[in-house]
């Protein structure tokens, strides 16, 4: 008798191999894809690949596709994977200038963000502001959920996270952000410095 753990294992792979095999399909059928694509039961995945098949449709259509990766984003079983996901069709949201869908998941993971508690699990709020970077007004609304999601928490990933996002040319550009990303790491230099003391 399989386990819990042996279920949500199977269905991953299940999920990582049809999300592999709805990129191939892209390339002759994408009827197909998307078929294949709205299979998945691992809603991860089938977040991903609706993302993925909705960057190859035509602009019109791909509103609908991407509210349908949203609503399987919203499936994932905590807020950390709900955020994290939810990046994929914000991604493609973003890139072709559709702004009622943008809007719409930008609201969703700030509310995300809001009802987690784990301040290592907030910083799944990293995710959005890769997504974001190169976009003023969305940067501008996220800077306040950002700060909120990220004041709290430590450890090498954390250290990683900043060191990367203040190397990278797009956050540099944004004053408030690159302030704050430097006030954080200088408190965690801090802390460490006081805990090793102890």
């Amino acid at each position: 008798m399989q386990t819990r753990d042996d279920q949500q294992h199977q269905l991953s792979v299940e999920g990582a191999n049809a999300r592999q095999a709805v990129r191939r399909l892209l390339e002759s059928d994408i009827s197909q894809a998307y078929k294949t694509a709205q299979a998945i039961r691992h809603p991860w995945y089938r977040c991903q690949a609706l993302a993925i098949v909705a960057e190859k449709i035509p602009k019109n259509s791909k509103q609908k596709l991407l509210l349908e990766s949203l609503a399987s984003a919203k499936e994932c079983h905590d807020e950390n994977r709900r955020v994290s996901v939810a990046c994929w069709p914000l991604n493609v949201a973003i890139s072709d200038e559709i702004r009622p869908v943008t809007n719409e998941i930008l609201t969703f993971v700030s509310e995300q963000l809001s009802y987690d508690t784990d301040p290592i699990s907030m910083w799944c709020a990293v995710s959005v502001l890769w997504t974001i970077r190169n976009n003023d007004d969305l940067l501008d609304r996220f800077f306040p959920v950002f700060k909120k999601a990220t004041s709290k928490g430590h450890g090498w990933r954390v250290e990683r996270d900043i060191k990367n996002l203040l190397s990278d040319p797009a956050i540099q550009k944004e004053v408030r952000y690159v302030n704050y990303l430097m006030a954080r790491q200088l408190g965690i230099s801090r802390w460490k410095t006081e805990y090793l003391k102890k």
